[in-house]
Parts: structure tokens; C-alpha cells; sequence
């Protein structure tokens, strides 16, 4: 009897992961290939869009990284300065091709470099990101980078249900700052922190650790800079733990 309650649950899940699928945005998904890593180090991607190496979240950054004590290989992608596929409206019109089964050869070689940038995000196990706020969210330069390689059926789940997220409890850390300072009763808000962590998050990176350096414009950038380190240091110390904890098991 038990093994037929459990074939039934198995079956119930297939069934209810094919019909979220369905009602997903795209109804289809890219085939693709997944990459292997190196197990033996925790990968970081870490998505630059700082002003430069003297800011704030720069600053955070580096303090974040050095204080990570366990084997690591970092990737740092420059978007303000690195050559980056430039995601353009000929992109989206090939993707949708390919995705409704109607795309040619041309379409795909077009595409291809957006997908093995997608598919490489699957190899990492924290992203960082050091931004400033523009305009209540995001710099465009990050806007660019996340709608490149943000490719469902790849690494990004746009059905309703996160729980069918592959690849979850990854870790992604953000580092930013804005001049203002956004609180529940703001009548301005942050849309910034709250997009990365949902867009993020749809790609299995639900562990979320902001550090959010606010009021820069009215206080001193010294003290701003003393209270961003010292949340740096306390962010490494509990991804330390977490990476521990996770080494730990792999190995029992």
C-alpha cells in the first residue's frame, strides 16, 4: 500500500510539473547542456557595475571576498567595461523563433553565445554584486547582463511555483548603495534589492544577503565605509558557516 501511495505521489508531481510548465511564459524551453565545475572550489560570479575601486560597494566587495577563508574561484565581470554579448532586439526575435520551432540556422548562431552564457550561470554557486542605485533600481548596464542571460528552460523558472527551481539554495550577495534612506514608511521605495533578489531567486539563488548602504548623500563617507566593512565581515562569516555546513555533508 505505501508503495503505491508513494507511486502516486510521483506520479501527481510529474503531472503537476507538466502542467506548470504549460502555463509557463514560454510553454517551451531550450535543450541544453549541462556544464560541469569544479566541485572542489565554491564558484563566484562577481557582477561589477561600481562606480569604480574606491566605492562604497566596491569596497564591500572586496572585503566580502577576502573574508570567504574556503577554497574559491572568482569570475568578475566588469559591466561597465567588458565585451558582453549586447542583447538587442534581433536576440529576442531569434529566441522567440527557436522556442515556437520555426528558427533557422542563422537564428541559432545568433543566439548561441547568449545560451552558453546562460548555461554558465549553472556552474555558479554565489553570485555578488556591487551596485549603486539608479533611479530607485537597477544601472542599465545590470539590466543588460540579466536580460541576456536570464533563458528559460536554461536557468530560469517562470512558472508560478519556485519550488520547481532547479539548482536552489544557491547564495547571492548584494552589495549597494543609495544616497536616500528606504524604510517600510518611505513613500519612495527600493525596487532595487527587491528585483535582484526575485529574478535572482527564479534562478535558484534563494539564499539572499542584502547589504544595503543607505543615507550616502547626508553622512560622512568614512562612517559609511566603516559600518560597509563591518557588514562585509559579518556576511562572510555566515556564508563561512553555510559553505561549511554544505562541504561537510557532500563528504559524509
Amino acid at each position: 500500500m505505501l508503495k503505491c501511495l508513494m507511486s502516486h505521489q510521483s506520479l501527481y508531481r510529474r503531472q503537476a510539473k507538466e502542467l506548470i510548465r504549460s502555463k509557463s511564459m514560454f510553454k517551451g524551453c531550450f535543450q541544453h547542456q549541462h556544464l560541469s565545475k569544479d566541485v572542489g572550489k565554491t564558484n563566484i560570479l562577481f557582477l561589477n557595475a561600481s562606480h569604480g575601486p574606491q566605492s562604497l560597494v566596491a569596497v564591500g566587495t572586496k572585503v566580502f571576498l577576502d573574508n570567504l577563508y574556503l577554497d574559491k574561484s572568482v569570475e568578475e565581470v566588469e559591466l561597465w567595461n567588458d565585451n558582453l554579448v549586447q542583447y538587442s532586439l534581433e536576440h529576442a526575435l531569434s529566441k522567440l523563433r527557436l522556442l515556437n520551432g520555426s528558427g533557422s540556422q542563422e537564428d541559432s548562431d545568433r543566439f548561441n553565445p547568449v545560451l552558453e552564457a546562460a548555461e554558465s550561470l549553472n556552474t555558479v554557486d554565489i553570485v555578488v554584486i556591487a551596485t549603486p542605485m539608479w533611479n530607485y533600481s537597477i544601472p542599465y548596464v545590470l539590466k543588460q547582463y540579466i536580460d541576456t542571460i536570464v533563458q528559460p528552460g536554461i536557468n530560469f523558472n517562470d512558472s508560478d511555483d519556485p519550488e520547481q527551481t532547479e539548482n536552489r539554495d544557491r547564495i547571492l550577495v548584494v552589495f549597494s548603495s543609495a544616497g536616500a534612506v528606504y524604510d517600510t514608511n518611505s513613500p519612495i521605495k527600493d525596487f532595487l534589492n527587491p528585483y535582484l533578489q526575485q529574478i535572482f531567486g527564479l534562478m535558484g539563488f534563494t539564499q539572499f544577503f542584502p547589504i544595503f548602504i543607505q543615507g550616502t548623500a547626508f553622512k560622512q563617507k568614512s562612517k559609511s565605509l566603516n559600518w560597509t566593512e563591518e557588514e562585509a565581515k559579518k556576511c562572510a562569516q555566515e556564508i563561512n558557516k553555510i559553505l561549511a555546513q554544505k562541504k561537510s555533508i557532500s563528504t559524509q
